[in-house]
């Protein structure tokens, strides 16, 4: 699939060893990765929230400094990027954790951590809570519900995803959205599934798309094991991704997810 010229002007090399992977989904998308580092950790696939893709600079940098103590696994989700498909708003995108984290266990990966920011979030704990099969889980700027949210960032978020001109121009970014988003069960109707699998949950005080009332509801409603990370100054999912913070979100699933 021809890359966006977007991509290719806000796309980064990694500055580390990595090789390229495709695999496909049980629905018969094919997703574009990259596998990187190879530490003593867990295998980790990483998932991008809305309009990413695995290269783009700010999501390259944290994957980097996740890889060493991880092996990562970076994707890009059904519509994004170099993969295929359309874009279902976290719908069907569980389907896409589950291919990455099958190719890495048949890799010879012995534990599997997921980890997704905002839309990628929620399509790990959907995943986790559906399908299962993962050591541990780690969501980031995830909302709880899928109504009662008046921020600016959502009010522009829904006419780009609602309207044909919004879904044009996310066409041209390089996003490729569905035309109809199937509401699927809110993330707090499915938290309490993930147990007995550890949970992290990573939440900005300060995020414009879903406040923090958002990771407590989850948290309550999740079991044990689980963990829930708040930061100020953080933003919304990748404007908190920094070295502080994957040192912190290591510390933490290494400690929960034992060698």
């Amino acid at each position: 699939m021809p890359t966006p010229v977007a991509h290719r002007v806000l796309s980064r090399r990694y500055r580390v060893p990595a090789s390229r992977f495709a695999v496909t989904t049980k629905d018969g998308v094919t997703l574009s990765g990259a596998r990187l580092g190879g530490g003593d950790g867990p295998s980790l696939v990483f998932c991008h929230g809305f309009l990413g893709w695995h290269r783009k600079a700010s999501l390259v940098r944290f994957q980097e400094e996740l890889a060493r103590p991880f092996t990562v696994y970076a994707v890009d989700f059904r519509g994004h990027g170099q993969s295929g498909g359309l874009s279902t708003f976290g719908a069907l995108e569980y389907l896409d954790v589950e291919a990455v984290a099958s190719f890495a266990r048949a890799e010879g990966a012995e534990r599997v951590v997921t980890l997704g920011g905002s839309m990628g979030g929620i399509a790990v704990l959907r995943h986790a809570a559906l399908v299962g099969g993962i050591d541990g889980v780690v969501a980031i700027s995830t909302p709880a519900l899928w109504d009662g949210h008046d921020s600016a960032a959502i009010r522009r978020m829904a006419w780009l995803t609602g309207t044909a001109r919004g879904r044009a121009m996310l066409r041209a970014a390089g996003t490729r959205v569905s035309p109809d988003w199937r509401k699927t069960e809110a993330p707090a109707d499915l938290v309490q599934d993930i147990a007995p699998v550890p949970l992290v949950l990573v939440h900005g005080r300060d995020d414009h798309y879903f406040d923090e009332e958002q990771a407590w509801l989850l948290y309550r409603r999740a079991r044990e094991p689980k963990r829930l990370l708040l930061f100020d100054r953080f933003g919304h999912a990748e404007d908190g991704y920094t070295p502080r913070v994957a040192a912190e979100i290591t510390r933490v699933v290494l400690e929960m997810v034992p060698a």
